[in-house]
């Protein structure tokens, strides 16, 4: 047994899914380590994680979701970045500024969406706030090395996309935008045996 002596009593719902998450990420690091871009800069830090189709039903069904719920996740594609403010002058997050191109403009699935779609499947409430607490806020300020990380929901691509990122700066969104652009992503896909 994992837990050895302790015994699982010792370890708390919370303390399980981060052990969870610790396991989940560094499995999947060593195999996705170069199909996660980055950006750097003096100002900001920005990487993009994307899991497939099996690493996110595992973890929605590892949570107790309905079959129906998490087919209508994996038929969406998962963009997670994760976003730093190395400056002093406030970064906005605001996701109605970022931009998914494709051939043509590509539509956020955003959390209406997903409360439709939570509606007609009558998911419990419980598994919405889990849900919910994996996408990227809608709008946030980072200030001095704060971070921020989370899901972006887009309909399934089967070519290549570009994510513009923009992000207001200061206090009052007063400052100069911040743009960071990834092209060429894609929708990861299952490994086929």
């Amino acid at each position: 047994m994992v837990f050895g002596r302790l015994g699982m009593k010792k370890f708390s719902g919370l303390t399980l899914t981060c052990l969870f998450m610790m396991l989940y990420g560094s499995a999947s690091l060593s195999a996705e380590k170069s199909t996660q871009p980055e950006y750097e800069d003096e100002e900001v830090y920005a990487r993009i994680v994307r899991r497939t189709p099996e690493q996110l039903r595992g973890f929605y069904l590892g949570r107790e979701f309905s079959s129906a719920a998490v087919d209508k996740i994996v038929q969406s594609c998962l963009i997670t970045p994760i976003i730093k403010n190395k400056k002093l002058e406030a970064l906005w997050v605001d996701l109605d500024l970022w931009r998914f191109e494709g051939k043509e403009r590509i539509q956020r699935l955003g959390r209406e969406h997903w409360h439709k779609t939570w509606d007609e499947l009558q998911l419990k409430q419980a598994h919405r706030s889990t849900f919910g607490w994996t996408l990227m806020p809608e709008v946030r300020d980072l200030r001095l090395d704060e971070g921020v990380g989370g899901s972006v929901v887009i309909p399934w691509q089967t070519g290549p996309f570009t994510l513009r990122m923009r992000f207001p700066t200061g206090l009052k969104r007063e400052g100069p935008v911040k743009e960071i652009v990834f092209k060429d992503l894609t929708c990861v896909e299952d490994i086929k045996p």
